[in-house]
């Protein structure tokens, strides 16, 4: 393995990390799942379970019990962040704990401006007594997951979070026109650099022919591209932290992926979001295809030509979809014994996203990186 340089930065958090014993993480990914699994359907949880994270991962816990309180599912890699974040803490010995949304006031102005500057917004913080080091836990579309400060001289480390198999980061791509074809333009590349050489290999994709199916034909140093120029521009991050197979926090640099991880690009033509119908043609021919009739733009079809999609997690049905680019809201139809019918004005229609994704191979651990870096 090529071992590249390590920037100052990262010579000085690997060395500190490394220098220490190994740190287990406290839940394991299948009991992570588990937990998930029990909150996303609304489960009371034990007594037991709930002052074992209260206990030993309060961040998950306040993450928990917000999604009970608010009715929103936790993304499971916020439970992965708040693990991974409390054995980093519990590493440096950063054994005071404060729930920014509640103590609005625990951090300093002077650190939230620096914290500001590097696109962050508090959620938690972790400090030692005299609160001369914190990790402070963040979140925001702009920024990585945490900050390593020294306060003593505003010395920062910026930290991200990833599980073995992750994206490096999930984008909405532009809006194609009727003809299906994929658009790349100036304003996306200035605010995604990293993707232009897989957006190149993919000039010639149509999204009316590969719709239902993700594309990954990119070539490799195109993904290992967008990988490391994901952590070195707006989204700057000095090292990325995991977890090992025997549950060790790990750390490693972040424009250093690529030599620990397999690598993979992604466009999905039914992404993440969706909006307004921006090829109305193309939805029109659908409905036609599946014999529906349109009156004063109400359009009915029969419910046999129309696919229920259950909410998340939750045995209801939330939607129904034309194909895999058009739905409806059920709340927006009305659904008889063989016919359904809604407004075409309520048609929602799915935005393509590109992401690049990363597996840790299983040599990536804890021993084989002190040894890799002679740290």
């Amino acid at each position: 393995m090529k071992i590249l340089e390590l920037s100052g930065q990262q010579n000085k958090i690997m060395k500190e990390f490394y220098s220490l014993n190994k740190q287990k993480i406290y839940m394991s990914k299948d009991n992570r799942k588990k937990l998930w699994d029990k909150t996303k359907n609304r489960e009371k949880l034990i007594s037991s379970v709930k002052k074992s994270l209260e206990l030993h991962c309060p961040a998950l816990a306040h993450q928990v019990e917000r999604s009970y309180q608010d009715g929103n599912n936790i993304q499971q890699a916020v439970f992965s962040e708040c693990i991974y974040a409390q054995a980093l803490a519990n590493l440096f010995n950063l054994n005071y704990f404060h729930n920014c949304f509640i103590e609005t006031n625990c951090i300093d102005n002077r650190i939230l401006e620096l914290i500001s500057s590097y696109h962050l917004s508090p959620r938690y913080m972790y400090c030692n007594k005299d609160e001369s080091r914190m990790l402070i836990q963040a979140g925001s579309c702009d920024g990585v997951d945490s900050a390593l400060i020294t306060v003593l001289n505003l010395d920062i480390y910026t930290i991200e979070f990833k599980e073995r198999e992750a994206k490096t980061g999930e984008h909405d791509l532009p809006e194609y026109g009727e003809d299906g074809q994929i658009v790349i333009n100036d304003t996306f590349l200035n605010k995604y650099p990293q993707f232009k050489l897989m957006l190149n290999d993919q000039s010639k994709l149509n999204f009316f022919e590969v719709q239902g199916h993700n594309i990954n034909d990119f070539d490799y140093k195109s993904v290992e591209y967008a990988v490391a120029e994901s952590y070195s521009m707006k989204k700057y991050a000095d090292v990325i932290c995991s977890e090992d197979l025997d549950e060790n926090l790990i750390m490693l640099p972040a424009n250093q992926l690529h030599l620990w991880a397999d690598l993979q690009g992604e466009i999905r033509p039914n992404g993440r979001n969706d909006y307004k119908v921006f090829t109305p043609k193309a939805l029109y021919k659908y409905l036609k295809i599946k014999h529906a009739t349109i009156d004063n733009d109400i359009c009915t079809l029969p419910m046999s030509e129309m696919n229920p999609v259950h909410q998340r997690g939750k045995n209801s049905i939330g939607r129904y979809k034309i194909n895999s680019l058009f739905f409806v809201r059920k709340s927006n139809c009305i659904v008889k014994k063989e016919t359904i019918s809604f407004n075409i004005n309520d048609v929602r229609q799915v935005h393509p996203t590109i992401a690049a994704k990363m597996g840790l191979k299983e040599e990536c651990n804890w021993d084989n990186i002190k040894k890799e870096y002679k740290i």
